[in-house]
């Protein structure tokens, strides 16, 4: 009897030619192993005798393995590798295998004195059985020498069988599956319910949850057989390797250690060279187990989603750090450098923006001062008119008054921060950003959302190669997922539901979808205006405007005949890229029936991804492709399998099918140099890591601003009664 490269059971023909090959393998029964009834088990192995299999032949050391290992299982004990020879050209002149009961136990664990702990069972008791096989030079086979069958302790019964070590196995069909769902969130423990509920229960797992554990220790350590960051390295290395527009970079601290990571793919430097106009940088944390914070260069696209221009690891937050980031990313997107950058306020990241970009505008987000704004001035009436005036779009005279106003009534003049944030106006106040493009943001929340949809996919035990191969399959997914709003807009038309049905059309054919909803919001709004007059100077007119039932603000529109250009004072175009209210009551009183193609910003329009500047196109994973294919075959084999489990020989044919083709689609896996563990992307990364050396050393656990918990002197404590510091007088005094 043995087993084939699938493990099934398979049996041999003892009264036919005595030698053990694939060839000769029959198929006794389409169960697994621990499927198979004591009766039909005592009857297979009664059926061997000494004599039978010491006339038997294998073709290699793991066939022989493979039988005597079914023949303990069906007989109720363990196995062991014993004793072995090879010679110089790596080849195996013999292996004995033992009863896992063989030998006794050192007699020191026995009088050890210092025990702590209950001695564990005893397990040896001196078993003699034994194979052993010797190969045969003439034959070109192994041969068996040895074989002994009594044992000397009770056998293992049908029940308790699948806990013996020797039997529990994780294939390496059931890793593929086990890492596809681990690379989509899902825990050990999880995935192993999902192995006991598809094999009926966990006595035909084959597993137990500490196996799946050490298979998938033991394949990411493969991984970073050189190191965490030689591993990290390799992975960005084979990715540049698919992708010419691949870029990555690195920085070394003077121990050697990895110090800073920068990465970008060629999507995100071809959604650069289209939307970088707008940059959103923030950075988050516990994310790895070095607790490097993870930086995410993003902005919107066309379709109003978030994206990803690239993305660092680094150990600390210093200017010339961020400096570091900066620049290497300005390298990455070949010299060009964003008009508008937005920041959660820290001051080590402006101060290396104003170094790096000292021509792009910079505004701080405005949740993140909401946030300061209520933890430094309990005063509700103040954050709450804070806020408003925050995003008033208002003349900066106008700010000026309020602000005045807004301190005196709420009695913070000389507050230290109240003052420190009005020096820093211009970074987060309406009335002077107004007519700089930020693309509609106000605020960082696109990456807060961003980190709360990786933390989804990273956690803090992550290793550094972890971390890269996760966060790549994580914007992979996000990209996906993201991909239904481009066929959307790109394959429906929207309802027209204005009484302007021209313009709304024509909004409808040139910008995508959410972009268009947007614009049809000033589109409805233009009824509310009432017209306070026009000018005309040659060519141009001038159009004045004010909102009904409230005329204590109005906006001018200069309209230029000969190129059709509006610019109106409120700068919503400027500001947003979309024609604003006041703009489209000058086309409605022009009898316009389109959209000028002065008021129409290039970014928010359709196939607006035609003029990348030469950037190549996305390329998909080859790594994602070969999970896709996997998933694919799988699912098309449910229904099959489906019908099959109800008769018993349809299950027996099917089985004995997939065994057949398993074996030679494994023999074809191995002969085109896939290797033999794991899956194909994984083979490759690993070979051309092999060829690759970094020099390069894992980095350091990184400290966060604000960590006090890995500080490295510690704070003394202070007594409970008068709070000063330990060894007080008041320590001291004993209470009768």
């Amino acid at each position: 009897m043995g087993l084939d490269v699938c493990g099934r059971l398979r049996s041999f023909d003892l009264n036919q030619e005595p030698e053990c090959d694939r060839d000769t393998f029959i198929e006794k029964s389409g169960g697994s192993i621990g499927g198979h009834e004591d009766e039909e088990a005592d009857e297979l192995v009664g059926a061997i005798g000494v004599d039978d299999v010491m006339k038997l032949t294998f073709d290699t050391e793991e066939e022989a393995g493979e039988f005597y290992n079914l023949y303990a299982k069906l007989s109720g004990f363990g196995i062991r590798k014993s004793n072995a020879k090879r010679d110089a050209d790596g080849i195996s002149r013999f292996r004995k295998w033992v009863c896992c009961c063989e030998g006794y136990r050192n007699e020191k664990w026995f009088n050890y004195e210092d025990r702590k702990r209950e001695a564990k069972p005893i397990t040896r008791t001196g078993c003699g059985a034994c194979f052993r096989v010797k190969y045969d030079i003439e034959s070109v086979k192994y041969v068996v020498t040895r074989f002994i069958m009594e044992h000397n302790h009770p056998l293992a019964s049908e029940a308790s069988v699948q806990h013996i070590r020797s039997y529990r196995k994780v294939s390496d069909a059931e890793y593929a599956q086990a890492k596809s769902l681990k690379l989509v969130g899902a825990r050990i423990c999880q995935i192993m319910k999902h192995f006991v509920i598809k094999a009926g229960g966990y006595s035909n797992v084959g597993f137990c949850i500490k196996d799946l554990y050490n298979r998938m220790d033991e394949e990411r350590r493969k991984d970073i057989f050189n190191g965490d960051a030689e591993g990290a390295l390799g992975f960005l290395a084979a990715k540049k390797d698919a992708d010419d527009m691949f870029f990555y970079k690195y920085h070394v601290d003077n121990e050697g250690r990895l110090a800073r990571l920068f990465w970008a793919d060629s999507k995100s430097r071809a959604d650069f060279s289209v939307f970088g106009d707008v940059l959103v940088f923030d950075t988050t944390y516990k994310t790895n187990k070095y607790r490097k914070p993870l930086v995410v260069l993003a902005g919107v696209n066309n379709h109003l989603n978030s994206t990803v221009f690239g993305c660092a690891l680094l150990s600390d937050e210093r200017i010339e750090t961020y400096e570091w980031v900066l620049s290497t990313f300005v390298e990455a997107m070949k010299g060009r450098k964003p008009v508008a950058v937005m920041t959660d306020g820290d001051s080590a990241m402006r101060r290396a923006i104003k170094n790096l970009l000292p021509d792009a505008c910079h505004r701080l987000c405005s949740w993140h001062l909401h946030r300061n704004a209520r933890s430094n001035i309990r005063c509700e009436e103040f954050n709450n008119r804070f806020y408003n005036l925050m995003a008033r779009k208002c003349s900066t005279l106008e700010f000026e008054d309020r602000w005045a106003r807004l301190v005196n009534e709420c009695g913070v003049v000389e507050n230290e921060w109240v003052k420190k944030l009005y020096r820093r106006r211009r970074l987060w106040a309406e009335a002077y950003l107004r007519g700089h493009f930020f693309a509609g943001m106000r605020s960082t929340q696109r990456c807060e959302k961003m980190n709360a949809f990786l933390n989804e996919y990273l956690n803090e035990k992550m290793r550094l190669y972890e971390f890269v191969r996760s966060f790549d399959l994580a914007i992979a997914w996000l990209r996906h997922t993201e991909s239904k709003a481009v066929h959307t807009s790109e394959n429906t038309k929207p309802v027209l539901t204005t009484i302007l049905p021209e313009l709304e059309g024509s909004a409808a054919e040139v910008f995508t979808r959410n972009v268009f909803f947007m614009v049809r919001k000033h589109l409805n709004r233009q009824g509310l205006l009432i017209s306070e007059g026009w000018s005309e100077d040659g060519g141009s007119r001038t159009y004045y405007y004010s909102k009904y039932g409230g005329h204590e603000r109005s906006w001018r529109v200069d309209y230029d005949r000969s190129t059709e250009k509006l610019i109106c004072t409120c700068m919503k175009f400027e500001s947003k890229g979309i024609p604003c209210a006041h703009m489209f009551r000058v086309m409605v009183v022009e009898g316009m029936n389109r959209i000028p193609e002065a008021c129409i910003s290039k970014r928010w329009t359709k196939g607006v991804h035609c003029t990348n500047n030469g950037m190549k196109a996305f390329v998909a994973d080859e790594q994602l492709t070969q999970m896709a294919r996997y998933g694919t075959l799988k699912s098309s084999c449910n229904t099959m399998c489906y019908y099959a489990s109800y008769m018993d020989d349809a299950f027996n044919d099917l089985q004995q099918m997939f065994d057949k083709h398993s074996v030679d689609l494994k023999e074809k896996w191995i002969d085109r140099g896939y290797g033999g563990d794991g899956f194909a992307m994984d083979s490759r990364v690993r070979n051309d890591r092999s060829r690759r050396t970094f020099g390069l050393l894992d980095p350091r656990v990184s400290r966060s601003k604000g960590d006090h918990k890995h500080a490295e002197a510690k704070k003394k404590r202070k007594c409970g009664h008068c709070r000063y510091y330990r060894n007080c007088i008041r320590s001291y005094t004993v209470v009768n």
